[in-house]
């Protein structure tokens, strides 16, 4: 204990323990993630989600360990608790509110790992949720993964609308924009998108009106059917949108508009 008076020693036992609880920080979630692995073979949604959750535990015990080793230097480099505070809002503002945003998340949980959520401009699958930010696997304008990660800051939760795109679960409703010219036959451009979406869907239409009933118990809610139906509106002054709406698995959002796009344009024409 004589040789922590030393100011040298007691540095370099401080940098020996900081080097120690980061290491240990990094073989832990290293372990975490081999026995969730191991645990739900089946299931790795499942696992990702409790070892993000874990993963950020650990992450947090390290970091105020960290702060308590090195609490007098850290306090030594302020003038007073009013300096810190003035630094923390004037460079740390960003940081606190991700932070804060990290725990909205947690405790008022608006989306999970694998959801397919839009948030400000982004649109993608959450893949992880740290403490500063949340990652997604980019989804483009085609309903289509882009090969892009995003990292999305925690305090655009506390700021931003967020779209949750898979909120009833395995299906979701789905809705596919067509622009058409005001003098276009708006009777045969149904019966065309119609028959098309329902040749599209067939495959799974009567999976998920089961889906959706079952939804409606236990949720005490009326949704629409998952049966595709059409809605109009007007674009502008030139051309109509025609919207199609169908129940769609979340993993074929994409496949279906594009085989709805082609399949209405192949059977319509030119216009």
């Amino acid at each position: 204990m004589e040789l922590l008076k030393d100011p040298t020693t007691l540095f370099l036992f401080k940098l020996a323990i900081t080097f120690g609880l980061m290491a240990s920080g990094f073989f832990v979630n290293r372990a975490l993630s081999w026995s969730l692995r191991k645990l739900h073979p089946y299931h790795p949604e499942k696992a990702r989600s409790q070892l993000v959750f874990l993963k950020n535990l650990v992450r947090m015990a390290v970091f105020f360990l960290l702060i308590s080793v090195w609490a007098s230097q850290i306090t030594g480099a302020f003038l007073s608790v009013v300096a810190i505070a003035g630094a923390m809002i004037i460079t740390g503002k960003e940081v606190v509110l991700s932070l804060l945003g990290y725990v909205n998340i947690s405790l008022s949980k608006p989306f999970r790992i694998g959801d397919y959520i839009e948030i400000g401009t982004q649109n993608g699958r959450v893949i992880d949720i740290d403490l500063l930010s949340t990652k997604l696997f980019e989804i483009g304008m085609s309903g289509k993964y882009t090969g892009r990660r995003l990292a999305v800051p925690n305090a655009m939760v506390l700021t931003q609308t967020i779209k949750h795109l898979s909120m009833l679960g395995q299906f979701s409703l789905y809705t596919i924009e067509i622009i058409l010219p005001f003098k276009v036959d708006t009777v045969k451009a149904e019966e065309v998108a119609l028959q098309v979406a329902n040749t599209v869907s067939a495959s799974w239409l009567e999976e998920a009106d089961k889906f959706f009933d079952q939804i409606e118990v236990s949720e005490f809610v009326d949704l629409p059917g998952a049966k595709p139906e059409v809605f109009w509106q007007a674009y502008n002054e030139l051309a109509h949108k025609m919207i199609v709406r169908l129940a769609c698995p979340l993993e074929k959002r994409g496949d279906a508009e594009q085989a709805i796009y082609k399949g209405f344009w192949r059977e319509f024409g030119p216009v």
